[in-house]
Protein backbone atom coordinates (compact mmCIF):
# COMPACT_ATOMS: atom_id res chain seq x y z
CA UNK A 1 0.00 0.00 0.00
CA UNK A 2 2.94 2.50 1.18
CA UNK A 3 4.57 1.73 -2.60
CA UNK A 4 1.46 2.53 -4.39
CA UNK A 5 0.78 5.86 -2.27
CA UNK A 6 4.58 6.66 -3.34
CA UNK A 7 4.08 5.58 -6.71
CA UNK A 8 0.81 8.04 -7.11
CA UNK A 9 2.24 10.36 -4.97
CA UNK A 10 6.02 10.73 -7.29
CA UNK A 11 3.47 10.83 -10.46
CA UNK A 12 1.56 13.80 -9.60
CA UNK A 13 4.33 15.49 -8.83
CA UNK A 14 6.12 14.74 -11.83
CA UNK A 15 2.91 15.61 -13.82
CA UNK A 16 2.31 18.85 -11.88
CA UNK A 17 5.82 20.19 -12.60
CA UNK A 18 5.87 19.64 -16.38
CA UNK A 19 2.30 21.13 -16.96
CA UNK A 20 3.70 24.16 -14.97
CA UNK A 21 7.26 23.95 -17.40
CA UNK A 22 4.77 23.45 -20.57
CA UNK A 23 2.37 26.55 -19.63
CA UNK A 24 5.55 28.84 -18.62
CA UNK A 25 6.83 28.32 -21.88
CA UNK A 26 3.53 28.62 -23.56
CA UNK A 27 3.03 31.79 -21.92
CA UNK A 28 6.92 32.98 -22.77
CA UNK A 29 6.35 31.63 -26.56
CA UNK A 30 3.06 33.51 -26.40
CA UNK A 31 4.42 36.95 -24.61
CA UNK A 32 6.81 37.29 -27.79
CA UNK A 33 4.17 36.69 -30.31
CA UNK A 34 1.97 39.44 -29.13
CA UNK A 35 3.08 42.45 -30.62
CA UNK A 36 3.29 40.80 -34.20
CA UNK A 37 -0.25 39.64 -33.03
CA UNK A 38 -1.98 42.71 -32.30
CA UNK A 39 -0.97 44.34 -34.75
CA UNK A 40 -2.05 41.49 -37.87
CA UNK A 41 -5.24 41.26 -35.52
CA UNK A 42 -6.00 45.01 -36.41
CA UNK A 43 -5.46 44.67 -39.92
CA UNK A 44 -7.51 41.78 -39.89
CA UNK A 45 -10.15 43.76 -38.34
CA UNK A 46 -9.98 46.98 -40.43
CA UNK A 47 -9.90 44.39 -43.36
CA UNK A 48 -13.39 43.06 -41.87
CA UNK A 49 -14.80 46.63 -41.50
CA UNK A 50 -13.97 47.34 -45.36
CA UNK A 51 -15.30 44.52 -46.25
CA UNK A 52 -18.92 45.44 -44.69
CA UNK A 53 -18.47 48.76 -46.48
CA UNK A 54 -18.04 46.81 -49.37
CA UNK A 55 -20.58 44.40 -49.18
CA UNK A 56 -23.57 47.41 -48.25
CA UNK A 57 -21.74 49.07 -51.44
CA UNK A 58 -22.00 45.93 -53.48
CA UNK A 59 -25.37 45.23 -52.69
CA UNK A 60 -26.63 48.89 -53.47
CA UNK A 61 -24.72 48.84 -56.82
CA UNK A 62 -23.94 45.67 -58.26
CA UNK A 63 -21.20 46.12 -60.62
CA UNK A 64 -18.41 44.23 -61.74
CA UNK A 65 -15.81 46.78 -60.29
CA UNK A 66 -17.27 46.55 -56.88
CA UNK A 67 -17.07 43.06 -56.85
CA UNK A 68 -13.64 42.95 -57.81
CA UNK A 69 -13.09 44.98 -54.69
CA UNK A 70 -15.13 42.98 -52.22
CA UNK A 71 -13.57 39.58 -53.49
CA UNK A 72 -9.60 41.29 -53.26
CA UNK A 73 -10.77 42.14 -49.52
CA UNK A 74 -11.10 38.96 -49.24
CA UNK A 75 -8.65 37.55 -50.31
CA UNK A 76 -6.02 40.24 -48.26
CA UNK A 77 -7.92 38.67 -45.18
CA UNK A 78 -7.29 35.35 -45.84
CA UNK A 79 -3.67 35.91 -46.32
CA UNK A 80 -3.63 37.99 -43.17
CA UNK A 81 -5.64 35.04 -41.43
CA UNK A 82 -2.54 32.83 -42.56
CA UNK A 83 -0.15 35.37 -41.92
CA UNK A 84 -1.17 35.00 -38.00
CA UNK A 85 -0.86 31.43 -38.03
CA UNK A 86 2.66 31.36 -39.61
CA UNK A 87 3.94 34.11 -37.96
CA UNK A 88 2.19 33.38 -33.84
CA UNK A 89 2.42 29.47 -33.93
CA UNK A 90 2.07 29.40 -29.96
CA UNK A 91 -0.85 32.22 -30.09
CA UNK A 92 -2.84 30.32 -33.04
CA UNK A 93 -2.79 26.93 -30.87
CA UNK A 94 -4.01 28.59 -28.30
CA UNK A 95 -6.77 30.28 -29.43
CA UNK A 96 -7.88 27.46 -31.08
CA UNK A 97 -7.72 24.39 -29.38
CA UNK A 98 -7.18 25.35 -25.70
CA UNK A 99 -9.34 28.50 -26.01
CA UNK A 100 -11.92 26.47 -27.19
CA UNK A 101 -11.39 23.71 -24.19
CA UNK A 102 -12.72 26.25 -22.02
Amino acid sequence: MKKLFKTTLIAAILGAIFSYGTLKFLYYKMEQELITYLVLNEEAKKLQDIYALCNGLLTTNPTKENLTSCNNIVSKAENISIQIEEKCPYISFYTTYINNLE
